[in-house]
């Protein structure tokens, strides 16, 4: 009897563990800066350098990226801006890792104060929480098929698999020149060069994924010139690239989250010798996953005329996809500045980032909560705070069709959400509209039991067993019975039972039905 054997690979995840980092530093004003009157605005960003895996264990190391700006001394009061970098290398505990897992960490900033100690120094504390989650691939053996048994003494299932075919990090370099637009006055100094990613779209392709989208760069910067207290502008600049990723085909699916790492920009004198062009440098790390549904027969069960079949079985573990959805959501909110904040003239930016903070499964369905942190940086009817930045957080919750979802201990939900584009209408000195357009990538899967074959071992059936069988049985059909489970039980085969008892349909029996099994052929055979 030869057993036919296929290498299966199924994907197994290992864990989910969370640490909370506890960050604190200081920010020092650099020697050729003025002493600060008015802290305006404050950004932190955690920025993951890379990471090594062991036994139960994962070390990472990362930088938390601060940038401030501020108000100076002095009757003029401009505005200046500063940054600072602190170095961070810390571990979480992962049981069941090896090093030759895949493991994706992700990090949300959940809170951080500051507190100016002097006019030189700037204290902070970041409450940062870093998640991990890793996966393996499991190597089975199956057997799928028994080459000299008839097909109709053999069970086959099939396995629909939610299977990863690679997990990569890359990233890529967008370097480009970008010109100050008409109107505006020459660099003086930057003071903030902010970048997003816009219209991203991801399509898997021969062996390699291709990635589009837009960088949006806004730069706030002092002009050169007298009448120049702080200038705007932002550029739109379209990027593309591909990443190889073996084995990839059109037919899969692609998931690649996009962070800008780091960024580099320097001012740069145009044709004329003026300072008007901004010349800029950015990384941007990308997380990608690639995946497929994969349909794989193996042998369930089986049967041998006048043999005994000892089966050697393990159970497994297998994630089956439910549903997957991509979708976006508008959020709007008028926003009242608090009494203390000064009334606007002019809104330069709005920056936000969004956070989850809840993730329900219901019966086809899935409802993701959470807020949008947003920062409207705007000019000030105020002499004394020219520049003003107002915070302000703003709930969403989304419901987003997942046909297929359970609310069960099996089914697990994965949900990315993404800021694609921020806007505002002023409304009064006060009031402001903010709008935000969320995105947002769902995956759904479940978990589910299956037995694979790994070996099979015949012997010749007991004589004493054959013997004790009677020479005609008329059987009583049962519920949920199947003329494969009497075949097997009264060692026969379906082909037989389909021509001694003049039945059409294998498909149809039904409870009470008698069936006609006798043994001279059985025995024949």
């Amino acid at each position: 009897m030869e057993l036919v054997k296929e290498n299966i690979v199924l994907d197994k995840k290992v864990g989910f563990e969370t640490t909370q980092l506890l960050l604190e530093g200081d920010v020092i004003v650099p020697d050729i800066k003025p002493d600060m009157d008015v802290i305006l605005q404050t950004d932190a960003k955690m920025i993951f350098n890379g990471n090594e895996l062991s036994l139960d264990r994962i070390n990472f190391t990362g930088k938390l990226d601060i940038n401030v700006l501020y108000l100076a001394k002095g009757s003029e009061k401009p505005v200046h801006s500063m940054s600072s970098q602190l170095p961070v290398d810390d571990f979480i505990n992962l049981d069941g890792l090896t090093k030759e897992m895949w493991v994706e960490l992700k990090s949300d900033i959940t809170n951080i104060e500051y507190k100016m100690l002097n006019d030189r120094k700037i204290s902070y504390r970041a409450i940062v929480d870093v998640s991990a989650s890793a996966m393996s691939k499991d190597r089975h053996e199956a057997v799928i098929n028994i080459a000299s048994v008839p097909e109709d003494q053999m069970k086959k299932t099939v396995l629909k698999l939610n299977k990863t075919l690679d997990n990569k990090e890359d990233r890529f370099i967008i370097k480009d020149e970008l010109s100050i637009p008409s109107g505006k006055p020459n660099i003086a100094e930057i003071l903030q060069c902010a970048v997003s990613i816009s219209n991203k779209e991801i399509k898997v392709s021969h062996d390699k994924v291709l990635i589009n989208g837009d960088l949006v760069i806004s730069t706030l910067y002092k002009g050169d010139t007298d009448e120049s207290f702080v200038e705007f502008m932002e550029h739109e600049l379209p990027f593309n690239g591909s990443i190889e990723v073996d084995g990839a085909a059109e037919d899969m699916f692609g998931d690649v989250n996009l962070n800008v790492n780091d960024r580099y920009f320097q001012v740069r004198p145009d044709a004329d010798g003026e300072d008007r062009v901004l010349e800029i440098e950015v990384s941007v790390g990308a997380k990608i996953r690639v995946s497929c549904e994969e349909e794989i027969e193996i042998l369930e069960d089986a049967h041998c005329i006048n043999k005994t079949l000892d089966m050697k079985m393990q159970s497994v573990k297998y994630p089956s996809l439910v549903c997957r959805n991509k979708n976006q959501c508008t959020v709007k909110e008028v926003v009242q500045l608090d009494k203390s904040c000064p009334d606007m003239l002019q809104i330069f930016r709005l920056t936000g980032t969004p956070h989850m903070d809840d993730i329900k499964i219901i019966d086809d369905k899935i409802v993701v909560e959470g807020i949008v942190n947003a920062d409207i940086l705007y000019v000030a009817e105020s002499d004394d705070v020219p520049l003003y930045s107002h915070n302000v957080m703003i709930p969403y919750r989304q419901v987003i069709e997942t046909k297929g979802a359970r609310n069960n201990a099996d089914t697990s939900a994965n949900v990315d959400v993404s800021l694609e584009h921020v806007g505002f209408n002023m409304l009064s000195k006060n009031e402001v509209e903010v709008r935000c357009l969320l995105n947002f990538n769902t995956l759904v899967t479940e978990n589910k039991d299956g037995n694979i074959i790994n070996e099979i071992n015949f012997s010749d059936i007991d004589k004493s067993i054959l013997d004790s069988v009677a020479s005609m049985t008329i059987y009583v059909v049962q519920p949920n019975d199947s003329l494969w489970k009497i075949a097997k039980q009264y060692n026969t085969s379906i082909e037989e039972l389909l021509l001694i008892n003049d039945i059409e349909n294998p498909n149809v029996l039904y409870p009470g039905q008698k069936l006609l099994i006798l043994k001279k052929i059985i025995e024949t055979l």
